[in-house]
């Protein structure tokens, strides 16, 4: 009789979306921000240079010139939209980073 408890018990936690293992620490960076920030790059990462070609539309972007960015790298940071890449500027030149996810930078205050 207890161990079918327990294995009850356990099938329902299971089945109810209970989890043992710890959580991933949130980014204070909302995908939905569009305000720029201030981040430092926990991993290497590459920005694409984004072109147009000449009386074309901006659905037929491609990026191209990939540059790596270093490790510990302080970029300025914003995204639009969950549709469009993160942007950051590095002097006059608009360059896109092709990640969806936020585990490649941190916060920095």
């Amino acid at each position: 009789m207890k161990k079918a408890v327990t294995l009850s018990a356990l099938i329902c936690l299971t089945f109810a979306g209970f989890s043992f293992l710890t959580a991933q620490p949130v980014q204070a960076i909302s995908k939905y921000s569009e305000k720029w920030h201030t981040v430092k790059t926990t991993k290497k990462v590459y920005a694409y240079k984004p072109y147009v070609p000449r009386g074309g539309a901006m659905y037929q972007m491609r990026f191209i010139h990939k540059t790596p960015i270093k490790k510990g790298t302080h970029l300025r940071l914003i995204r639009l939209s969950t549709s469009y890449p993160w942007e950051i500027v590095r002097g006059k030149t608009h360059l896109a980073i092709l990640r969806r996810d936020a585990r490649w930078f941190k916060n920095v205050r």
